[in-house]
């Protein structure tokens, strides 16, 4: 049995920094057409239901803006005898109750906040699908009461939680609930929908859970693929998969300068770098993205950095507008890392302020010690604490794995030793 799993598809939302010269692309790139893609995928995969896992609408007014594509892609699975299963979110408490019943095809499990199961069958493979769904804009406490008596009354066969919440933050208004009291229920696959940014991946006991993310690349903050998972369930048990869906994409590339022999060759730098990027696109056939958004990071390390920064403001890659691999390229934001040519080396064998950066500079790039470990879990528990900021409550959650870490630390230390080096008496 295959199943179509996604979330947070926020119909009714509009994507940010989309230049101007993309208006021919506007009406496609949209949530709306990556969720026609999901329903043509649904279709050709032969999926016997496909599960939303909440903020299929974006806001509470949208009701017009998404019946129309909601309706449209409900009928279409349901001619296929494709199940549509969705449990509401904070975006959409009350108007996808509404639209389920102006749409009838589509099933809203736990309405009011009461878990609700659901068995699926497909050529003698049985499911069991729990879900429970907002009962209001906020919920402050865990959405798990209720849930042990849902499941002790299923028949035994493999068992899917659909879920709206906010994982492992207990000071929540968005159904607060911790991965733990998740391993602990009877679930072989938690479909989790709120943080955009997707995290499921098997856990302990061969349980699945995490985030879907989200169906649709709207802004740069949600860079990466974005789409679905194809959720194959057999006698070996769970496979999954991720299918990328939507038509948007933003992205960072990064082009090295520290080669060039002249300051113009920067922009036919940064043409290569984004066709490169295009051509490894081209693979995903149908359903690649119509237009990338990218965040240009010019970095490395050139005598001629002044002429270099000098030539992208006369030539501005923002102004761009490439085609590549299929899609329609824009640059909405330019990095420039490049610093003046350092003895790194050199600097940490001497003394003061800059030596002690070298010095850190070469740690990062060595080989595991304990010093190294110190720095790096000092730093990421330092950007952990920046990332609970309220302000910062919205974002996705920053990438805290040792690499991402020591890539912030190093573009750090590098950014400061130039400085002391051009500022030094």
């Amino acid at each position: 049995m295959k199943l179509l799993c996604a979330a947070d598809l926020h119909l009714g939302r509009q994507p940010s920094r989309v230049p101007g010269h993309l208006e021919d692309l506007a009406d496609r790139l949209t949530p709306a057409e990556s969720w026609r893609r999901l329903v043509a995928l649904a279709k050709a995969e032969g999926v016997t239901a496909v599960l939303l896992a909440g903020d299929v609408v974006e806001d509470e007014h949208d009701f017009f803006e998404a019946f129309a594509d909601l309706r449209s892609g409900a009928e279409e699975l349901a001619a296929a005898g494709i199940a549509l299963v969705a449990v509401a979110g904070n975006h959409d408490v009350g108007v996808l109750p509404r639209l389920a019943q102006a749409v009838p095809s589509v099933r809203v499990l736990g309405a009011g906040g009461h878990w609700e199961a659901l068995p699926l069958g497909s050529g003698g493979t049985r499911v069991n699908v729990v879900g429970w769904s907002w009962p209001a804009k906020q919920v402050t406490a865990s959405p798990l009461d209720g849930l042990a008596e849902a499941l002790a009354a299923l028949v035994p066969a493999p068992t899917l939680g659909l879920l709206h919440c906010d994982l492992d933050r207990s000071r929540s208004a968005y159904a607060p609930v911790s991965r733990a009291a998740l391993s602990a229920a009877q679930v072989d696959a938690w479909l989790l929908g709120h943080v955009h940014k997707p995290s499921f991946e098997v856990g302990a006991g061969d349980r699945w859970c995490g985030y879907l993310g989200s169906a649709f690349g709207a802004d740069p903050g949600e860079e990466g693929p974005r789409g679905a998972w194809l959720l194959t369930v057999g006698d070996a048990g769970l496979a999954v998969a991720p299918v990328p869906l939507s038509p948007l994409l933003f992205d960072t590339v990064s082009i090295d300068v520290s080669s060039l022999a002249a300051a113009d060759e920067v922009s036919a730098a940064v043409v290569a770098a984004l066709e490169a990027h295009g051509r490894a696109l081209a693979d995903l056939g149908d359903v690649r993205p119509l237009a990338v958004g990218v965040r240009l990071r010019v970095v490395g390390r050139h005598d001629m950095r002044a002429a270099i920064a000098t030539h992208l403001e006369q030539e501005d890659p923002r102004e761009l507008d490439l085609t590549a691999g299929g899609a329609r390229y824009f640059v909405h934001d330019v990095s420039f890392e490049v610093y003046p040519r350092i003895d790194v080396a050199a600097v940490a064998a001497s003394e003061g302020p800059r030596a002690l950066m070298a010095r850190r500079l070469l740690l990062l790039g060595g080989p595991a010690c304990d010093e190294r470990t110190a720095l790096i879990d000092g730093a990421r528990e330092a950007m952990l604490e920046a990332a609970r900021h309220s302000d910062y409550g919205g974002l996705e959650p920053p990438d805290l794995s040792d690499d991402a870490v020591v890539a912030a630390l190093r573009r750090a230390a590098a950014r400061l030793l130039s400085q002391m080096t051009e500022t030094r008496p």
